[in-house]
């Protein structure tokens, strides 16, 4: 998935991940979740991206590309693993934290992200780093999104939760809403999205006209 590496993207700036000087089974157990690593945007989105398109990682680039352009990729997971990963995806959104994130008619399939802040001795819970990865549609992604937010601040409205699926996810789901029909994607039925729209606009009622 590349995420042990520097993103190969044209930008001086893409940084090496941060890893840990020793990694033991300890490390491997908390790194699935998210501890003890660190990786940039470009990178997480990448892989999201090999997800969504058969498992093959394709090389992420700021340079237009023409449409007659073969593009080679690399498979880095099986075609069917990627699929179970997606509908895992999907199922979050349906069914699990990243509920507010669905769009109506663009089949959201994503995963939410809540990292506690390094500190001198551990973690701080009070400062978080939360986001939310997605593609759409589900049943033929386009289209990756990542919304990362730093430190966000929960609301009367999210119950004092300042977590991936209370903060980035309604964003993700708002920003499809309003970027699905410019891109030309074919709105399916999906009472679910509709109903993840209607909470979104008690969440962030200052973004919605």
């Amino acid at each position: 998935m590349r995420l042990l590496e520097r993103a190969p993207i044209e930008l001086a700036e893409s940084a090496d991940p941060l890893l840990p000087r020793n990694w033991g089974p300890t490390e491997t157990a908390t790194i699935s979740y998210g501890h003890g690593i660190a990786v940039s945007p470009i990178s997480t989105i990448a892989a999201f991206a090999a997800i969504a398109n058969d498992g093959v990682y394709v090389r992420p680039t700021l340079l237009p590309v023409a449409a007659d352009e073969t593009i080679v990729g690399e498979r880095v997971m099986s075609s069917e693993s990627a699929q179970t990963v997606l509908d895992l995806m999907r199922e979050n959104v349906l069914d699990g934290s990243g509920g507010y994130a669905d769009a109506p008619g663009f089949r959201v399939a994503g995963k939410t992200g809540t990292a506690e802040k390094p500190m001198r001795g551990g973690y701080d819970s009070n400062r978080l780093i939360s986001s939310f990865s997605a593609v759409f549609p589900y049943e033929d992604p386009q289209y990756a999104i990542l919304v990362l937010l730093d430190e966000p601040h929960g609301t009367e409205s999210t119950y004092g939760y300042a977590t991936g699926g209370w903060t980035a996810a309604p964003a993700v789901g708002e920003i499809v809403s309003r970027i699905g029909p410019i891109l030309g994607v074919q709105r399916a039925e999906d009472e679910t999205g509709e109903r993840a729209a209607l909470v979104r606009a008690a969440l962030m009622p200052e973004m919605i006209p």
